[in-house]
Parts: C-alpha cells; sequence; structure tokens
C-alpha cells in the first residue's frame, strides 16, 4: 500500500471517528437524564388570549409556556387544512392569528423546538380548541325566575333561536376570561331551537356572566355570535343587611324616596332588588359615625311599588353577594287621582243632595197641613223649650274630607219651604 493511499484511509477514518463523536456526544445530550425528564414531565402549556372563541374578523394571541430558557416552539393544527402562517414555522413565546376567518378554527398544538435536538423528542401541549364565532346570528338567552340565586340552589337558563340549531353551547365568564362551558343539544319547537340548562347546586364558582351561542354538528369550531350577556349573582354567601325608608313606606306620586341599607359588615358595597331582580346600580358604602357601613338609594320622583331589598358584597366578588335583607314593601299614593276622584263625586252629590232636600221641604209642608192645630199648641205647651237636632247634609268642597253636621232647633225650622236654596246647601272652597 502507498503512503498517498494510507494518507486518505488516516484521513477518512480519523473524520468519521470525530464526527461519530460529535453524534455521540449530541445523542448524549439530549437523552440525558435531566433533559429527558424535563420533555416528559414538563411539556409546553398551549393558551389564547384573551379568550379561545374569537369573533370572526378579530385577533387572537396563542401563548406557548414550556419554561425553557430558549423559548422557542411550533405550533400545529391537528384537524383541518393547515394555517400558511403557522405551518413549518419556528416562534418565540407566542403567535399572533388574525384577522381569523372559519378556517382558523380547529384544534392545536404546540411543542419545543432545541436545534441540538429533533422536535420528536419534544413533549406535546394539551390540545387547544380554538372557535370562531359570529358565523350565524344571535340566540336569546333568558332566565326563567330570577338572576339572583342562593348558594346550594338551582340555576335555570335557557337559550332560544329562530335558526334551527344542532347544538347550543353556554358559556360562563369572570372578568372577560372563560371559566366553564356546558354544552347541550338543540330542540325544536314551532320553527325555533332551543336548549335548557340547569346547574344543581349552585356554589360561588357558578357566579359570572353567562352567554350563549349556537353551532352545527358538522362545524363544530363554528359558532353563532354570542348571545346579549346575563349577570348571574349567588346570594346567601354573608350575614344579612337591613334595609329602612328614610320617609316611611309610603308615598305621594311625584315625591322622592330615599332607601338605606345599613350592616355592621364591613362591606364595599350594597346593590338593591325590587321583586327578585337587581335594580339600578351598586352603591359605595360609608362607614356612620356609629361603626356601621350604609349607602342610600336614591329612587327619584318615579317609584315603583313592590317588595324591595338589599345586598352587601366586595369589589373583587362583584357577583357574590350577602343574604338580602328582609322585604320593605313600598306602597305608592296618587295624590292627583285621589283629588280627582273626590272633586267628581262632589259634583255628582249635588243634585242628588237638591232633589233630597226639595222631597222634604214638600213632605214637611204636607204634614204641617194635615196636622190639628191643637195638638200642634199641646205638644209646643209641653215642651217648649226642647230643641231636637237634625241632621242635614249638604256639600262641602274641601281639599280631601267633606263632612259636616249642621244642627238646626225644629222650632226655627220654615214652616214653608224657601226658594233660597243656600238655606241647606253651603259649599266651601
Amino acid at each position: 500500500m502507498s503512503v498517498r493511499v494510507m494518507k486518505i484511509f488516516l484521513y477518512y477514518f480519523c473524520s468519521s471517528v470525530f464526527y461519530n463523536l460529535g453524534a455521540l456526544k449530541w445523542w448524549r445530550n439530549c437523552m440525558s437524564a435531566h433533559n429527558f425528564s424535563h420533555l416528559v414531565h414538563n411539556k409546553p402549556s398551549l393558551s389564547a388570549w384573551p379568550s379561545p372563541v374569537v369573533v370572526l374578523g378579530q385577533r387572537v394571541n396563542l401563548l406557548c409556556d414550556s419554561h425553557r430558557q430558549s423559548g422557542m416552539f411550533k405550533l400545529y393544527k391537528e384537524l383541518g387544512d393547515p394555517i400558511p402562517q403557522v405551518y413549518e414555522n419556528i416562534f418565540w413565546k407566542s403567535i399572533l392569528l388574525g384577522p381569523v376567518t372559519s378556517a382558523h378554527g380547529g384544534t392545536y398544538r404546540c411543542y419545543n423546538y432545541n436545534h441540538g435536538c429533533t422536535s420528536e423528542l419534544s413533549s406535546h401541549s394539551d390540545p387547544l380548541k380554538i372557535i370562531i364565532s359570529g358565523i350565524y346570528r344571535k340566540p336569546f338567552l333568558v332566565v326563567p325566575h330570577t338572576p339572583l340565586v342562593n348558594s346550594g340552589e338551582k340555576l335555570s337558563l335557557e337559550c332560544h333561536s329562530e335558526i334551527m340549531f344542532d347544538t347550543f353551547i353556554l358559556t360562563s365568564q369572570r372578568k372577560g376570561i372563560i371559566k366553564e362551558s356546558f354544552q347541550h343539544f338543540a330542540e325544536s319547537h314551532f320553527g325555533w331551537s332551543h336548549a335548557n340548562f340547569s346547574i344543581r347546586p349552585v356554589t360561588p364558582d357558578h357566579a359570572g356572566t353567562y352567554e350563549c351561542y349556537g353551532s352545527y354538528n358538522h362545524t363544530p369550531y363554528e359558532w353563532s355570535e354570542s348571545s346579549d350577556p346575563v349577570d348571574i349573582v349567588i346570594t346567601g354567601l354573608y350575614k344579612k343587611p337591613s334595609l329602612a325608608a328614610l320617609m316611611g313606606p309610603v308615598v305621594m306620586s311625584e315625591e322622592n324616596m330615599t332607601l338605606a341599607c345599613i350592616s355592621d359588615h364591613q362591606f364595599d358595597m350594597f346593590h338593591l332588588s325590587r321583586e327578585g331582580v337587581p335594580h339600578g346600580h351598586g352603591q359605595p358604602a360609608v362607614q356612620s359615625h356609629n361603626g356601621a357601613f350604609q349607602a342610600n338609594f336614591f329612587l327619584g320622583p318615579v317609584i315603583q311599588k313592590g317588595n324591595y331589598r338589599c345586598y352587601g358584597f366586595f369589589r373583587n366578588s362583584l357577583h357574590v353577594w350577602s343574604s338580602p335583607s328582609d322585604p320593605l314593601y313600598l306602597s305608592v299614593t296618587d295624590n292627583h287621582k285621589n283629588q280627582n276622584v273626590v272633586i267628581g263625586l262632589s259634583v255628582a252629590m249635588i243634585p242628588v243632595s237638591l232633589i233630597v232636600l226639595l222631597c222634604s221641604c214638600f213632605s214637611a209642608k204636607k204634614t204641617n197641613i194635615d196636622q190639628d192645630p191643637k195638638v200642634r199648641t199641646t205638644l209646643n205647651r209641653q215642651d217648649p223649650e226642647r230643641e231636637d237636632v237634625q241632621e242635614v247634609t249638604y256639600l262641602e268642597i274641601e281639599k280631601r274630607n267633606f263632612k259636616q253636621k249642621l244642627t238646626t232647633p225644629i222650632s226655627q225650622i220654615p214652616k214653608k219651604c224657601s226658594t233660597d236654596l243656600s238655606v241647606y246647601v253651603e259649599i266651601r272652597k
């Protein structure tokens, strides 16, 4: 073997050894106990901000958190057509998707990317469903009873739509973040589709803002526009306050009314309800000189009668309230209406009174003609000073009450009926 051939052989042999040693070192680094354990037990987490339910045309930020220094990851879509924006691309920490279309809906996963190790060795995140809403018209969310539900009782919600959806989805969110979702098959009734949701027993975790959506089975990642939100409040978590009317429970219409909610518990806020429905807005609590916490509710000149209650709660838990106060029933009296009724009755009594008085006059005249003069004289002689009291009804128009007695001695009653009706009818202003 020539020297030249020997040199070539040694060159390739050494290159191969060094290459294999490098590959072995790379393999050992990737498969070290630390890295392997990290890949298995510290898989990344994939989340969507602000929500995995994205309105058509809006944007969503996907974050892949792996607690690794590199922060490099790849994102892929499990079902459906791949998104060119994410296909075979490498991202750092997060990726902003949008404006989204119906094609962006689907299930996504992410995994760590390391230049030194193959991607197959990285553990993948749990799946994350991205829903595109706003594809169809919104349904209607209804609370059949009251949005104030006592802890431990049942919460009922109904979702209705004129579109024949296959499925309805109910979501619960607090501070703008979806906490729970419930799915129910739709039922059809008179050209409408609907679903009834029942949650029992409720806890403070069920408090929040609820919305519902409609969807079809063949496009599960495409939802309708969200219904109008409904706030569900869980009550009974704290001691009840007391409610009082500062001017009394009976008020005239167009009069102002103020209700005071008082508690010895250090609440931040108080809220008023009427017939089981929240009334107005919450009011901040103010500590009084006696140490109690109080909030005044000004109802104004337009007041609805009914049972009022108040609740206490804290700013960091706006949907978790105390037990309700004892009910306070407010009664409203229409003063102008009462005056109109009284005046109308008074005017109607005028002709009736005139007829009665005229009949009395004619009856008295006939009695005087038929009576024997001797008997009349004897009667007056035996009881000369006796005066019988006769009650004469007349009309008196005042602001409210109409009653007065007129005492007239019999001896002073004229024998002939006077044509002047002012003797019997008196009109006062």
